[in-house]
């Protein structure tokens, strides 16, 4: 039933036509570029976070790249595809025109993922309580120093740029969908949705811990959030 509800979603969204795939294509091109000019304004970006945050962009673009080159093995034509962006381009302008695409997509994705980490890396700090006694203390406490409502779109921003980077990696997943062609038939592999939703409490675990984790650090240094 879940995966009758997923393709419904993409019939509708290919419905859009090439619009979309043009507003996507832009969207990830003018959000690098607005992560570029908003990590220039922040004073804290250092070495060690930048070092970080390549990392995570490599892995991303690692995973990526993986789904990219496993699709065009197992449809060189792309007709197995069932992402309606990449549909629409194959439509409308061809196969080739959608190889470059796909290719210029992912590139830009990865580095949109480098990006969010090293925002949320900068300023993760923001998220930090005046104190916590524990762990769950930490989690109720989180965004308590928020003052008005800038500050709290801020700083779910800040989250979401987590969720993004680290999202990345469930391409992987799709390409390993995407290598078994039986996947829809065989009872052990999870379907898209239930593997999303694991994977997205994955990260929202993750982020706790290492938000939390960064926190005790820094009070360890004799720092005030």
């Amino acid at each position: 039933m879940s995966m009758d509800v997923f393709y419904n979603l993409l019939e509708k969204l290919e419905s859009l036509g090439i619009a979309l795939s043009i507003a996507a294509w832009l969207t990830v091109l003018l959000g690098s570029l607005g992560l570029i000019l908003l990590l220039r304004r922040e004073r804290s970006s250092s070495s060690r976070i930048w070092r970080s945050a390549s990392i995570i962009g490599v892995m991303a673009l690692a995973a990526n790249l993986t789904d990219y080159f496993v699709t065009f093995h197992r449809s060189p034509d792309l007709y197995l595809e069932v992402n309606p962006i990449w549909r629409n381009v194959i439509d409308t302008w061809g196969i080739t025109v959608a190889w470059w695409y796909g290719f210029s997509g992912k590139i830009l994705l990865s580095l949109v993922a480098g990006l969010m980490a090293a925002v949320y890396l900068t300023r993760r700090d923001r998220l930090y309580p005046e104190r916590a006694a524990s762990f769950f203390d930490f989690m109720r406490r989180m965004g308590e120093r928020s003052r008005s409502w800038r500050d709290r779109l801020s700083n779910l921003f800040t989250v979401f740029c987590f969720f993004f980077a680290g999202i990345q990696l469930f391409c992987f997943y799709i390409a390993f969908l995407n290598w078994r062609v039986d996947f829809e038939t065989d009872p052990r592999v999870p379907p898209v949705l239930p593997a999303l939703v694991l994977t997205l409490l994955v990260i929202g675990a993750a982020f706790l811990i290492l938000t939390s984790r960064a926190f005790q650090k820094h009070i360890a240094r004799g720092r005030t959030p």
